[in-house]
């Protein structure tokens, strides 16, 4: 077997394989001949089918399979042994590939194209890059809806004769037929009804005058004017139809009055049981902190979004992309055409370019930038110690774990955000930042832009 390589451009290259008799026949005649052996055919005891029979049976399908096996098992070594900076997969050259006759052909050749890895230099101590990282500032008016929020969650409910304005109504919905009976095996939807979500007037007013075990007949979408909330009341999938529109009878179970929690020192200890918080503004000033935390991972996910951006426009990296082109249609044959592919490419070469500048790193910086089998299943087993207070995990928890690790999607996404982790820590340890302090509607600007 002779295999060569030639330049065909910058970052493009052909590799010509010359696959001769000697390659294959070996095999061909070992896989001939246990076929032989299996073979049973009229007129012959097993095991004695003339080989001439069992290669016109079988003959061209072996050496086909053959042929390619030893084709597909050279390059791959070829790239391997010789570290060939491939992107993407060999491609058969259109141009160079002959029509091959294996009834009458005892030697082959095939060509590949392929697309090379372009050479660059990225030295983290010596690139001039410095990236923003923002802080959002939490306002006034985020810090007392959070207040409200906490002070609802915390709430206790009464449970009186007639309802109010902001009171709700948990009882059952029986759907009426075009009579206005309702299938007496119908066990009902039971339900929680918000007053403030009716915008029917006349509907409000009858629910108002209502009582515990009274029963009201109503139109959901025409009282609440809603189709996403009476699905939710009714149950109902985005697909679901039925019963939409129709007519309901509500049968009033209880009438639910939520009354806030008031401030104090009981509330704060319930919300951060592990501070103590004896003043008003100790309470804001610890809600304030929560919720910076919350943006603090919007934060880190946009500085990490920057630095790729910023090492990528300052690696200069070009790549064969004719080729990557061809690659990505190929390779997604039937999913995308070459038209959705021109448009979308500047998304693909920043991916490459990344993964290129990923695989650099990694080679300098090692294991920092490396998630590991036990880092993942750490990453699941906190949440359980989390929930549990610190506990040991047992085996019936290690088992959850073994089992969530079953699925190849999890176990990538659990994979795919602690690798975010570690370049963030990474690069804020080895590039400038520069703090900038941001509103929230400022943040999001600058997060949909950079998309």
């Amino acid at each position: 077997m002779n295999i060569s390589q030639e330049s065909n451009g910058e970052l493009n290259a052909i590799i010509h394989l010359n696959i001769q008799e000697s390659d294959y026949i070996g095999t061909v005649n070992k896989q001939l001949t246990d076929y032989r052996k299996k073979t049973n055919m009229p007129g012959f005891r097993p095991g004695n089918v003339p080989m001439g029979l069992i290669k016109k049976k079988y003959g061209s399908a072996v050496l086909v399979e053959e042929v390619n096996k030893t084709v597909s098992d050279a390059l791959n070594n070829y790239l391997i042994e010789n570290k060939v900076p491939v992107l993407g997969n060999p491609l058969l050259n259109l141009e160079k590939n002959k029509q091959i006759d294996f009834d009458t052909q005892k030697e082959f050749d095939f060509f590949f194209d392929i697309g090379l890895a372009p050479e660059f230099s990225l030295d983290l101590a010596n690139e001039d890059l410095t990236i923003p990282y923002y802080t959002v500032l939490v306002d006034d008016d985020e810090i007392n809806k959070a207040v409200e929020d906490v002070k609802v969650r915390f709430g206790t409910e009464e449970h009186p004769e007639n309802a109010g304005e902001t009171d709700g109504l948990q009882g059952l919905f029986f759907k009426l037929d075009a009579n206005g009976n309702r299938n007496e095996e119908d066990p009902g939807k039971k339900s929680y009804l918000k007053l403030e979500t009716i915008k029917n007037e006349d509907v409000k007013a009858e629910l108002l005058a209502s009582t515990k075990g009274g029963i009201v007949t109503l139109n959901l979408m025409g009282a609440i004017q809603d189709e996403t909330k009476v699905r939710s009341l009714l149950g109902l999938s985005a697909d679901e139809t039925e019963g939409l529109n129709a007519t309901y009878q509500f049968e009033i179970d209880e009438i639910i009055h939520p009354v806030d929690a008031v401030l104090g020192e009981e509330l704060y200890k319930k919300v951060f049981p592990a501070k103590e918080i004896n003043s008003e503004e100790a309470f804001r000033e610890a809600l304030a902190e929560d919720i910076s935390k919350h943006y603090s991972r919007d934060s880190d996910q946009q500085f990490l979004a920057d630095t790729v951006t910023a090492l990528i426009k300052k690696s200069a990296i070009n790549l064969p992309d004719a080729f990557l082109k061809r690659w990505l249609l190929e390779s997604n044959q039937g999913k995308i055409t070459a038209e959705q592919i021109d448009t979308q490419y500047e998304n693909y070469s920043q991916t490459f370019k990344w993964q290129l500048i990923e695989g650099k790193l990694r080679e300098k910086y090692g294991d920092q930038l490396v998630v590991k089998e036990e880092e993942i299943r750490g990453k699941i087993g906190g949440y359980f110690q989390s929930i549990g207070g610190g506990t040991e995990l047992t085996p019936q928890i290690e088992g959850i774990i073994d089992q969530i690790l079953s699925s190849k999607d999890e176990k990538q996404r659990i994979h795919n955000e602690l690798l975010d982790g570690k370049f963030i820590e990474f690069f804020k340890n080895n590039l400038k930042t520069k703090p900038e302090e941001v509103t929230k509607e400022q943040f999001f600007e600058i997060a949909s832009q950079a998309k």
